[in-house]
């Protein structure tokens, strides 16, 4: 399974709401980098207003009011605060990550400890935090007092090798005022009005153990040290299949996730019946309502089923990393073309761990006898991952058949075009047309026609 950004996103991919917005401070720390200091930002508001007097000099000043003045001091109070907590993590301080918490609130100290040290081992080598809106609930207000700020943080970071470009998630931080000063006191009030997937990151949920290898990082629980390697081991052996069996020359690395969790990013595996084993959701660069409607995709983790966690394979493993492999491309690309190229790949390996041409024929054939007639067309974006029909067999059998009459160079170049242009379906008919001769009703009726020459 994987979450793309099609024009109407499917069920379980991250979701685009109007209530993103942009960002109002950019405060980005990079190690070794410059601060865009509160007192830069200070001295950059009065050069601004000093200009404004300078170009009309007949105009009044206006004396701002008493909440506009509280408002900015809160606001460069709150800055101040994201920029310690940043620091800290880049400079292993925990003393200097707590400056700032409500000193009443011990769960949230217990909490905020755990984080730290996640935060300092995913090694991040950029990370920064942003106030985004401010936000009301008054339920929050009631009980914390009428001194509370509720607002929307966008938390930016960079794992080295794994992101390309620096990715973007939010947080809810409750603030209230105390003695004439601001401390966080919760960080989950405003967890229920973010987006899909949010406060739900691998170093939110308890503590965890990264290990490292050439092109994978694999979190997994603190002490899961042998299930984390078993799994690194295979990711090594996955990566392998993607570079011999997908022409795109990616070069990339991977975040793999396996912890307890059944809840972790956008991926749910609580439900009884979710057959899946592991989930590749995208990651951005904007998030939705930022830049685009669909925000800027800048690649993909891979969260594997808890329950799962010990038949990971490189199978599975090869499949999901040729999400990875493709999600930069830009998300557009139809799921039957995101899963069958999938599909294509870990079938590839199938063969050559073994199964050998018989294995693949025999499921060919059973795609065509069970898994076609039970379809009416291409499987859709909307309903993909609920279906219970085969989608995926008949993704992979429209995949291996453009493979066959085009071939894979040409199949690889289709998808790149895809995912950059396929925004609406008039697009993704041109763009197939173009590249194979068929339209998404024409390879419909071609599968239904086929037959495999053995």
């Amino acid at each position: 399974m994987s979450a793309t950004i099609p024009s109407a996103p499917p069920p379980g991919a991250p979701a685009g709401p109007g209530r993103w917005l942009g960002l109002l401070l950019a405060v980005a720390l990079v190690s070794g980098g410059v601060v865009y200091a509160v007192d830069e930002r200070s001295e950059d508001a009065r050069a601004r207003v000093a200009a404004a007097a300078a170009a009309n000099p007949t105009s009044t000043p206006r004396t701002p009011s008493k909440a506009a003045i509280a408002a900015t001091a809160r606001r460069v109070a709150i800055d101040t605060i994201l920029i310690r907590r940043a620091q800290a993590v880049q400079t292993g301080n925990l003393t200097l990550f707590l400056k700032d918490l409500d000193p009443s609130n011990t769960k949230l100290i217990a909490r905020q400890k755990v984080l730290f040290a996640n935060l300092v081992e995913m090694g991040f080598a950029e990370l920064g935090y942003s106030q985004a809106e401010e936000r009301f609930d008054p339920a929050v207000v009631k009980a914390r007092g009428r001194a509370t700020y509720l607002v929307r943080i966008l938390m930016r970071y960079q794992i080295p090798k794994v992101d390309v470009a620096p990715a973007t998630t939010e947080l809810g931080y409750t603030f209230i005022s105390r003695a004439g000063r601001w401390v966080l006191t919760d960080d989950d009030d405003l967890d229920k009005d973010l987006g899909p997937g949010a406060h739900r990151e691998a170093w939110d949920l308890g503590r965890i153990e990264v290990l490292r290898g050439p092109r994978v990082l694999v979190v997994v629980e603190k002490g899961d040290h042998v299930r984390g390697r078993a799994i690194l081991n295979e990711a090594a052996e996955g990566l392998v299949e993607v570079h011999d069996y997908w022409p795109r020359r990616w070069r990339g690395s991977a975040l793999i996730i396996a912890l307890d969790d059944t809840e972790v990013r956008d991926a749910r595996f609580a439900d009884e019946d979710v057959e899946s084993a592991a989930s590749a959701g995208s990651t951005f660069s904007s998030l939705p309502g930022q830049d685009t409607a669909d925000g800027t995709v800048a690649g993909a983790y891979i969260v594997i089923n808890p329950n799962q966690r010990d038949q990971v394979d490189e199978i599975l493993l090869s499949h999901e990393l040729t999400h990875v492999a493709t999600a930069d491309l830009g998300g557009y690309e139809p799921l039957w073309l995101a899963e069958g190229a999938a599909e294509y790949v870990s079938w590839r390996g199938i063969e050559a761990l073994g199964g050998g041409p018989g294995e693949v024929a025999k499921w060919e054939q059973e795609v065509i006898d069970q898994a076609l007639p039970a379809l009416h067309s291409l499987p859709t974006d909307a309903g993909f991952y609920e279906s219970s029909a085969d989608v995926y067999g008949v993704s992979w059998l429209a995949v291996r058949y453009l493979v066959q009459r085009i071939g894979l160079d040409a199949v690889e170049e289709l998808y790149e075009d895809m995912a950059a242009h396929g925004t609406d379906q008039v697009s993704r008919d041109r763009i197939l047309l173009s590249r194979s001769g068929l339209t998404e009703v024409t390879l419909w009726t071609s599968l239904q026609t086929y037959r495999p020459q053995r």
